[in-house]
């Protein structure tokens, strides 16, 4: 067949608009409702993202429709059916509907839609309308949400943008989390912006029968990043292997090299930061680990994923990871072990912690700590730690030893011991958007287009 002609492209984004706006009117769209994504709608009419872009744009300026950046596209509220509408936030029974704005990734790392069912059994007065997204902040700036998960990266950068956190109301307290995961969440006088939920440190995972084969040492506490390297490349050299695998870029790794050094920026220093030794030790590690391994090809990868898929299907031997990331293989037969990770000047680790946020908008903000209430129970806290590899916040369900499901590590450290390595991004003074500077410029220093002194007259710039 050949291109559609120009009037049958008029014709196919009239019908798209029409097909939109009865929908809308009949209520089968509902006031505040997203739209299909411009991807399904495009596939559905036979039209390009512009095309479709240039349909909802009709809608938008009609005001049946609102665009909400990083989100999509959602109905306006007020909506039209002859005013008989029901608001989004409750159904015709008058159920309470609380919206739920959630990381994707956490349906399989804590079995969230279980466990929002099983909220739902226990509560039937409240429904739970989940939103998996990779942007949940987002939701609450532009009131989707009334509950959303929040890492600590994401809420480093909204205590930045917002230091009184006006935008979350503070979370229900509980004193069976470890006071380290409050840390990321505390506000000014003490408020927390977000109840722990589940978190991990950085650590190393390998591949038992690799060390087995080439008759090597299992990681153990006290390694260094040098007696990785060297493990590393015996790997490479008689398995074929790439020997150690990381997702270098990620920000949620090249940064443990700096704290493991105790790189931090001092007030009025800012402008000698990479002059500093720890500045460039520890990212010349990072790039040996890339480089230095034998006869292997450098990895490269476009995420952490990459990494983890990689060792699932047994072509790396030692990656760097977080217990998250270990959910991908509890279901294959791979034998593996955990441990902390290797040292430079100190043996510290990355601390990552997810936590449930309330929007300070919440139509219903007693069902809402009773939701974070609930998914911070020992009941559901247990359910994590019992069949999934994610660590839950709840510390007694921490110590569950008996009917644990999945393929667990045959090794792994005593997390009990590893509270006071534990670091987060705040500790390197640095501040997101700097720190996400300095990744994008780190890309050319890691693939040798320039060497330490290049790359630090440009550094030195974004840090000062």
């Amino acid at each position: 067949m050949g291109r559609p002609s120009r009037s049958e492209y008029t014709a196919r984004i009239r019908r798209l608009v029409d097909r939109l706006r009865t929908d809308i009117r009949s209520g089968e769209l509902r006031s505040g409702d997203y739209i299909p994504s411009e991807v399904e709608l495009g596939s559905t009419y036979g039209l390009s993202k512009e095309s479709v872009r240039k349909a909802l744009d009709i809608l938008v300026e009609e005001g049946m429709i609102v665009k909400i950046k990083r989100v999509g596209n959602r109905v306006a509220i007020p909506a039209y059916a002859q005013g008989k509408m029901v608001d989004a936030v409750q159904d015709t029974e008058r159920r309470t509907i609380l919206r739920f704005a959630y990381y994707p990734s956490m349906d399989t790392e804590v079995n969230m839609k279980e466990a929002i069912a099983e909220f739902e059994s226990a509560n039937p007065s409240i429904g739970i309308q989940l939103l998996p997204t990779p942007f949940p902040v987002d939701y609450v700036e532009h009131g989707i949400a009334d509950v959303i998960t929040l890492t600590n990266w994401d809420a480093l950068k909204l205590r930045e943008q917002d230091p009184s956190w006006s935008m979350l109301a503070s979370a229900p307290h509980s004193e069976a989390a470890h006071p380290l995961l409050y840390t990321p969440f505390l506000g000014p006088a003490g408020r927390t912006a977000a109840a722990p939920f589940v978190f991990s440190p950085i650590v190393l995972c390998y591949n038992r029968q690799h060390f087995m084969s080439c008759q090597l040492e299992e990681p153990q506490q006290g390694w260094t990043w040098d007696r990785l390297l060297h493990t590393s490349r015996v790997l490479s050299g008689q398995l074929g292997v790439i020997g150690f695998a990381a997702h270098m870029q990620s920000v949620n790794r090249w940064p443990v090299f700096l704290l493991q050094n105790g790189f931090r920026l001092q007030n009025g220093e800012e402008g000698d930061a990479v002059d500093r030794p720890a500045f460039w030790e520890s990212l010349r590690m990072a790039r040996n680990l890339i480089y230095q391994q034998g006869g292997a090809a450098p990895f490269w990868s476009e995420n952490d994923a990459d990494a983890e898929r990689w060792f699932r299907e047994g072509r790396v031997s030692i990656i760097m990871t977080s217990y998250f990331g270990i959910n991908r293989w509890r279901d294959t037969g791979i034998d593996y072990g955990i441990s902390e990770l290797p040292g430079l000047k100190s043996d510290s680790t990355l601390l990552l912690v997810t936590g449930l946020a309330i929007s300070g908008k919440a139509k219903y903000p007693d069902a809402s700590r009773a939701l974070v209430r609930f998914l911070c129970s020992p009941k559901i806290q247990s359910g994590i730690r019992r069949s999934t590899l994610t660590l839950p916040a709840h510390l007694e369900a921490l110590t569950i030893r008996d009917g644990l499901a999945g393929n667990r590590p045959q090794r792994e450290p005593d997390l009990n011991g590893i509270w006071g390595k534990c670091k987060f991004y705040s500790d390197l003074q640095l501040g997101t958007k700097a720190l996400e500077s300095v990744r994008e410029e780190l890309k050319t220093y890691w693939s040798k287009l320039e060497d330490e002194t290049e790359a630090g007259k440009r550094l030195d710039m974004l840090i000062d």
